[in-house]
């Protein structure tokens, strides 16, 4: 394995989206005055899993329009008919401000960041807008960052995924990408030929059907470890 360039999937590989998330839709909530009878984190994920069906089945869209019609979608299934009584572009700003701002890194992945950016080009391929990832915490370990809102296209697609490529001007299979979400980037990146580390945070399981990535580990260290006693140290290019 010759590995000259790192790709991430930057939101829940790198930072807890969740945590932002859930404090996004609690401001959300408090500014309209509901008092939700289930938790804030079951909300929260109810948009989540209302937002990824509308991206991966529909044509593209800007992800600032479908976080909002899936904002929609959720309230009006706790309180029926009050997306028509509020502000929704400035709620939808409320909630995506402080899902990407208000997302921790996790624990390790500073430091293997930075460790990583000394020897390595990196760049995230995200789903979110290129304006807003560039509103989160760790965009200083990264010069670029390829979005679905450059590539048209949301993964798993593999017009981000060869966009990033394109970009980096690394051949796929010099390429590690690392990632907590398996159906977006294992799906997408494995029949380009990329190796793929699927960092599985939450110990799931792959479907029957789902290519399997190259390593699987529970956190970013694993793949400095990984990458200093596997892989000859790599010059950035």
């Amino acid at each position: 394995m010759d590995i000259r360039a790192i790709t991430f999937d930057y939101f829940g590989t790198l930072v807890d989206v969740d945590k932002g998330g859930i404090i996004g839709m609690e401001k959300v909530l408090n500014r309209i005055g509901i008092k939700p009878s289930k938790g804030i984190d079951e909300i929260y994920l109810d948009w989540d899993i209302n937002n990824v069906r509308l991206y991966r089945g529909e044509k593209y869209q800007r992800y600032r329009d479908v976080a909002q019609r899936a904002l929609v979608t959720t309230l009006d299934a706790i309180a029926p008919g009050i997306s028509k009584q509020i502000e929704l572009p400035f709620l939808t700003d409320l909630f995506l401000s402080n899902l990407v701002e208000e997302a921790p890194p996790h624990p390790e992945v500073p430091a293997v960041l930075a460790w990583m950016a000394s020897r390595y080009p990196l760049m995230p391929i995200t789903n979110m807008d290129t304006d807003l990832w560039q509103r989160s915490q760790l965009t200083q370990y990264f010069e670029h960052v390829t979005s679905a809102e450059m590539a048209k296209a949301y993964k798993p697609s593999s017009d981000i995924f060869k966009l990033a490529l394109q970009r980096l001007a690394v051949p796929a299979e010099n390429v590690l990408h690392c990632s907590l979400a398996s159906w977006a980037d294992i799906d997408g990146a494995k029949p380009l030929g990329m190796n793929v580390a699927w960092i599985n945070r939450g110990r799931d399981v792959l479907g029957t059907w789902q290519p399997r990535p190259d390593f699987e580990y529970h956190d970013l260290s694993s793949v400095r470890i990984l990458l200093e006693n596997e892989v000859p140290s790599a010059l950035k290019l």
